[in-house]
Protein backbone atom coordinates (compact mmCIF):
# COMPACT_ATOMS: atom_id res chain seq x y z
CA UNK A 1 0.00 0.00 0.00
CA UNK A 2 2.81 2.40 0.90
CA UNK A 3 4.59 1.66 -2.35
CA UNK A 4 1.48 2.43 -4.40
CA UNK A 5 0.92 5.72 -2.58
CA UNK A 6 4.52 6.79 -3.05
CA UNK A 7 4.34 5.68 -6.71
CA UNK A 8 1.28 7.90 -7.17
CA UNK A 9 3.06 10.80 -5.49
CA UNK A 10 6.05 10.18 -7.74
CA UNK A 11 3.85 10.33 -10.84
CA UNK A 12 2.35 13.62 -9.64
CA UNK A 13 5.85 15.02 -9.01
CA UNK A 14 6.97 13.80 -12.42
CA UNK A 15 4.07 15.53 -14.15
CA UNK A 16 4.70 18.74 -12.19
CA UNK A 17 8.41 18.60 -12.90
CA UNK A 18 8.04 18.08 -16.63
CA UNK A 19 5.10 20.42 -17.28
CA UNK A 20 5.03 23.20 -14.69
CA UNK A 21 8.43 23.73 -13.11
CA UNK A 22 10.30 24.46 -16.35
CA UNK A 23 8.09 27.53 -16.78
CA UNK A 24 9.50 29.13 -13.64
CA UNK A 25 11.94 32.00 -14.16
CA UNK A 26 15.60 30.99 -14.09
CA UNK A 27 16.32 32.98 -10.92
CA UNK A 28 13.70 30.99 -8.94
CA UNK A 29 15.04 27.62 -9.99
CA UNK A 30 13.34 24.31 -10.59
CA UNK A 31 12.95 22.00 -7.59
CA UNK A 32 13.56 18.32 -8.25
CA UNK A 33 10.89 16.80 -6.01
CA UNK A 34 11.23 13.38 -7.62
CA UNK A 35 14.85 13.25 -6.48
CA UNK A 36 13.79 14.06 -2.90
CA UNK A 37 11.12 11.37 -3.04
CA UNK A 38 13.58 8.76 -4.26
CA UNK A 39 16.08 9.65 -1.51
CA UNK A 40 13.27 9.27 1.04
CA UNK A 41 12.32 5.92 -0.49
CA UNK A 42 15.94 4.77 -0.30
CA UNK A 43 16.11 5.73 3.37
CA UNK A 44 12.73 4.49 4.57
CA UNK A 45 11.38 1.64 2.42
CA UNK A 46 12.72 -1.87 2.09
CA UNK A 47 15.28 -2.83 -0.50
CA UNK A 48 13.04 -4.66 -2.97
CA UNK A 49 10.15 -2.19 -2.85
CA UNK A 50 12.55 0.72 -3.06
CA UNK A 51 14.40 -0.76 -6.03
CA UNK A 52 11.19 -1.40 -7.96
CA UNK A 53 9.85 2.07 -7.18
CA UNK A 54 13.16 3.70 -8.11
CA UNK A 55 13.38 1.76 -11.36
CA UNK A 56 9.79 2.54 -12.39
CA UNK A 57 10.02 6.26 -11.61
CA UNK A 58 13.43 6.48 -13.27
CA UNK A 59 12.04 4.85 -16.41
CA UNK A 60 9.10 7.23 -16.44
CA UNK A 61 11.39 10.25 -16.07
CA UNK A 62 13.55 8.83 -18.84
CA UNK A 63 10.55 8.54 -21.15
CA UNK A 64 9.36 12.08 -20.42
CA UNK A 65 12.63 14.00 -20.47
CA UNK A 66 15.54 11.68 -21.13
CA UNK A 67 18.21 12.40 -23.70
CA UNK A 68 19.18 8.74 -24.04
CA UNK A 69 17.03 5.89 -22.80
CA UNK A 70 18.38 4.28 -19.66
CA UNK A 71 20.40 7.19 -18.27
CA UNK A 72 18.01 8.24 -15.51
CA UNK A 73 17.09 4.72 -14.32
CA UNK A 74 20.77 3.80 -14.13
CA UNK A 75 21.68 6.98 -12.27
CA UNK A 76 18.76 6.59 -9.84
CA UNK A 77 19.60 2.92 -9.22
CA UNK A 78 23.22 3.85 -8.51
CA UNK A 79 22.04 6.55 -6.11
CA UNK A 80 19.67 4.08 -4.42
CA UNK A 81 22.42 1.47 -3.96
CA UNK A 82 24.89 4.01 -2.59
CA UNK A 83 22.36 5.36 -0.09
CA UNK A 84 21.36 1.84 0.99
CA UNK A 85 25.02 0.83 1.41
CA UNK A 86 25.87 3.96 3.39
CA UNK A 87 22.75 3.83 5.56
CA UNK A 88 23.64 0.38 6.90
CA UNK A 89 26.55 1.78 8.89
CA UNK A 90 25.56 5.42 9.41
CA UNK A 91 22.54 6.99 11.08
CA UNK A 92 21.20 8.70 7.97
CA UNK A 93 17.61 8.68 9.17
CA UNK A 94 18.43 11.54 11.55
CA UNK A 95 17.43 14.94 10.24
CA UNK A 96 20.93 16.31 10.85
CA UNK A 97 22.44 14.01 8.21
CA UNK A 98 19.67 14.19 5.63
CA UNK A 99 20.45 17.65 4.27
CA UNK A 100 24.12 16.90 3.48
CA UNK A 101 23.08 13.51 2.08
CA UNK A 102 20.62 15.15 -0.32
CA UNK A 103 23.09 17.84 -1.38
CA UNK A 104 26.02 15.48 -1.98
CA UNK A 105 23.69 12.89 -3.50
CA UNK A 106 22.36 15.40 -6.03
CA UNK A 107 25.89 16.45 -6.93
CA UNK A 108 26.82 12.79 -7.51
CA UNK A 109 23.60 12.17 -9.43
CA UNK A 110 24.21 15.17 -11.70
CA UNK A 111 27.81 14.07 -12.27
CA UNK A 112 26.64 10.54 -13.15
CA UNK A 113 24.03 11.83 -15.61
CA UNK A 114 26.56 14.24 -17.15
CA UNK A 115 29.14 11.46 -17.51
CA UNK A 116 26.66 9.01 -19.05
CA UNK A 117 25.28 11.57 -21.51
CA UNK A 118 28.77 12.66 -22.58
CA UNK A 119 29.85 9.02 -23.02
CA UNK A 120 26.77 8.09 -25.04
CA UNK A 121 27.03 11.06 -27.39
CA UNK A 122 30.68 12.14 -27.68
CA UNK A 123 29.95 14.21 -30.80
CA UNK A 124 27.80 16.63 -28.78
CA UNK A 125 29.39 18.92 -26.24
CA UNK A 126 27.73 18.89 -22.84
CA UNK A 127 28.36 21.75 -20.47
CA UNK A 128 28.66 21.49 -16.72
CA UNK A 129 26.81 24.57 -15.45
CA UNK A 130 27.97 25.27 -11.89
CA UNK A 131 25.61 28.20 -11.12
CA UNK A 132 22.54 26.21 -12.14
CA UNK A 133 23.76 23.11 -10.30
CA UNK A 134 24.48 25.05 -7.11
CA UNK A 135 21.04 26.63 -7.34
CA UNK A 136 19.46 23.16 -7.55
CA UNK A 137 21.54 21.96 -4.60
CA UNK A 138 20.50 24.92 -2.43
CA UNK A 139 16.82 24.48 -3.34
CA UNK A 140 16.98 20.77 -2.47
CA UNK A 141 18.82 21.50 0.78
CA UNK A 142 16.16 23.98 1.87
CA UNK A 143 13.24 21.78 0.82
CA UNK A 144 14.71 18.56 2.21
CA UNK A 145 13.62 18.62 5.86
CA UNK A 146 10.01 19.79 5.36
CA UNK A 147 9.59 17.33 2.50
CA UNK A 148 10.99 14.40 4.48
CA UNK A 149 8.84 15.35 7.45
CA UNK A 150 5.68 15.36 5.31
CA UNK A 151 6.63 12.01 3.77
CA UNK A 152 7.31 10.55 7.23
CA UNK A 153 3.96 11.87 8.43
CA UNK A 154 2.27 10.22 5.43
CA UNK A 155 4.12 6.96 6.07
CA UNK A 156 3.02 6.97 9.73
CA UNK A 157 -0.53 7.65 8.60
CA UNK A 158 -0.41 4.71 6.17
CA UNK A 159 1.02 2.38 8.83
CA UNK A 160 -1.88 3.31 11.15
CA UNK A 161 0.45 4.90 13.66
CA UNK A 162 -1.17 8.01 15.05
CA UNK A 163 0.87 10.93 13.70
CA UNK A 164 1.62 13.42 16.43
CA UNK A 165 1.33 16.53 14.34
CA UNK A 166 2.31 17.83 10.95
CA UNK A 167 4.57 20.48 12.48
CA UNK A 168 6.42 18.61 15.24
CA UNK A 169 9.72 17.03 14.15
CA UNK A 170 10.23 14.56 16.99
CA UNK A 171 7.83 12.78 19.30
CA UNK A 172 8.12 13.94 22.85
CA UNK A 173 8.47 11.34 25.58
CA UNK A 174 5.54 10.78 27.89
CA UNK A 175 5.58 12.36 31.32
CA UNK A 176 6.80 9.77 33.80
CA UNK A 177 5.65 11.59 36.89
CA UNK A 178 1.96 11.37 37.67
CA UNK A 179 0.31 13.78 40.06
CA UNK A 180 -1.81 12.17 42.71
Amino acid sequence: MKSLVFFGIGIIFLVLQTTMFHRFPAWIGQPDLLFLLLVFVALQLGTFRGLVLTLLLGMMLDIFSGVHLGVYPLAYLLLFSVIKAISRNLALKDSVHQVPLVMVGFLGFAACVHLLVSLLSPENETYWAWPQLLQHIVILGVACLPFFHCCQWLQDLLENKPPLSLFVFKRRPANRFNRV
